[in-house]
């Protein structure tokens, strides 16, 4: 009983860190108005807490294993309760983007201390189920996150998307300190240098990621991103290689089926966010639906993945993890590609139908990987493993929804300029709109007034079908991380399938 207390435990605090990665950017309007601060500045609000979280997760291993692994997770706690309360009461821009970093302090560490945690408290016949259930707000959070966001700002105001951290929060800080035990801790030194490479060169990429779909990935400031972090990563490996004591120990990646589990969950989270991310983006953009109504229509998805955890859980011992995965991308696929067609005026029912059978299909495949990964994993290794893992999540998520928002940047232009040239003098496109003219003039429109109206709503028109062939081309891309999927997690085969 004590460990499913345990369980408990982690996964409300695990919520409180997944939730609030997601709630922010629907407030981020409202904080521009609030301050008064331009869109290039504001989002910092949310890239500064990415960029902590790739500061912080690389040392969080260290952390746990010479301070222990209940005081740190706490203290993970405790620190981002406050940082909650810093940003509601933050009085400018800059003063939110600070506590955001406080905040990103205490979330960077709660995940990857959280996987840890379960990892040590349960046996290995029961670390799939656990591990499924922990997989649960992974699923739910993004989803949640923007519909109750929406509400908040809209019925309250954006400082109560960090108020609602408090009430839950002290909870988790209270149940963590009387349910968990501490952990055995060891004595190593502080890799200092790897910790500098390591901090630089994984927020320089979370950054450079983030900013690339608005900045433009040739520009001057992502390239140099993007260069700063290959330096300092690479001079980081070479120091991990060297040093006697290193923040990240190479030999995780000595282990096939950790170093799989790695990618699986990589391409895995970019896939993830082409059902989270661009489906409440069309129906926002495109049907002209509010967040929370576009939030909600995400509920079958959610539905159905926490349905398919536990069966997860139970098929992961007989079937192993490499056949779990290709069955998920399979299903994922048969729910994506219908996507792949979508229009503004489909049908919200079968759309939620589409998001079911997505949802069912990352309920099979979000946690084998990670559970597999973690029983493999030498016990000394696993905070290590756990920190980053948790790492290559994020960096996916990031970088998927950062791919998905160029690819809808990129092509929209081109649909456009294809629609525009068939509306041409004479064309079958250019009759039709000039119908559309001549009936505005028998509605009572001067000839001026027909005309004018009649561009606005070709404009619209043309710039809409553009759009929608755009969005066509993002969640096919999304199917194609889907499938890169498949690649790993041939190489997550057990030579004994029931044993974990």
């Amino acid at each position: 009983m004590q460990k499913w207390l345990v369980l408990a435990v982690v996964v409300l605090g695990l919520s409180l860190d997944l939730l609030d990665m997601t709630i922010v950017e629907v407030a981020i309007p409202d904080i521009m108005n609030q301050f008064g601060a331009d869109i290039h500045l504001a989002q910092y609000v949310v890239t500064a807490y990415m960029m902590t979280i790739g500061l912080v997760e690389p040392v969080t291993a260290y952390l746990a294993e010479t301070r222990g692994m209940k005081k740190m997770y706490i203290a993970s706690l405790v620190v981002f309760i406050l940082g909650s309360a810093l940003c509601a009461e933050s009085w400018s821009i800059e003063s939110l983007i600070a506590f955001r970093v406080v905040q990103a302090i205490g979330g960077g560490m709660i995940m990857p201390l959280s996987l840890a945690i379960v990892q040590k408290v349960f046996g290995k016949e029961e670390l799939p189920l656990a591990m499924g259930l922990m997989g649960v707000p992974l699923l739910i959070a993004p989803a949640v996150g923007p519909v109750l966001g929406g509400y908040l700002v809209e019925h309250f105001s954006w400082k109560w998307i960090f108020w609602l951290n408090i009430p839950v929060g002290i909870p988790a800080f209270l149940a963590a300190w009387l349910i968990l035990t501490e952990f055995e801790t060891m004595q190593r030194k502080f890799d200092a240098l790897g910790f500098i490479l390591s901090g630089i060169g994984f927020s320089s990429l979370l950054l450079a990621i983030s900013n690339g779909p608005d900045e433009g990935w040739g520009s001057a400031s992502i390239v140099g991103l993007f260069f700063l972090s290959v330096s300092c990563l690479t001079l980081f490996v070479w120091v991990e290689a060297v040093v006697s004591d290193p923040l990240l120990d190479l030999r995780l990646f000595r282990h096939r089926i950790y170093t799989s589990a790695t990618l699986v969950t990589f391409f895995l989270m970019m896939s993830l966010f082409g059902s989270l991310y661009l489906v409440p983006l069309f129906l926002q953009q495109l049907r002209n639906m509010g967040p929370v109504d576009a939030g909600l229509a995400l509920i079958p998805e959610v539905l159905g993945a926490a349905l398919l955890v536990p069966v997860s859980a139970l098929l992961l011992p007989r079937v192993g993890a490499t056949w779990l995965t290709i069955a998920s991308v399979v299903v994922m696929t048969a729910g994506m590609m219908p996507l792949t067609s979508l229009e503004m005026d489909t049908d919200l029912q079968i759309l939620k139908q589409h998001l079911a059978v997505i949802g069912c299909g990352l309920g099979l495949g979000i946690m084998p990987a990670v559970t597999l990964a973690y029983s493999t994993v030498p016990d000394v290794l696993v905070n290590q493993g756990s920190a980053f893992l948790n790492l290559v999540r994020q960096i996916g998520s990031a970088l998927g929804v950062a791919l998905l928002t160029t690819i809808l940047q990129e092509r929209q232009p081109v649909y456009l300029t294809r629609y525009a040239e068939t509306i041409t003098l004479g064309s079958p496109a250019e009759q039709a709109w000039n119908q559309v003219a001549v009936s505005l003039q028998g509605m009572g429109y001067s000839v001026g007034e027909a005309q004018q109206l009649m561009v606005s709503l070709l404009v619209q028109s043309v710039e809409k079908a553009a759009s929608v062939l755009a969005f066509h081309d993002a969640f096919f891309a999304a199917v194609v991380f889907g499938w890169l999927t498949m690649v790993p997690a041939l190489f997550l085969y057990q030579r004994h399938i029931g044993e974990l």
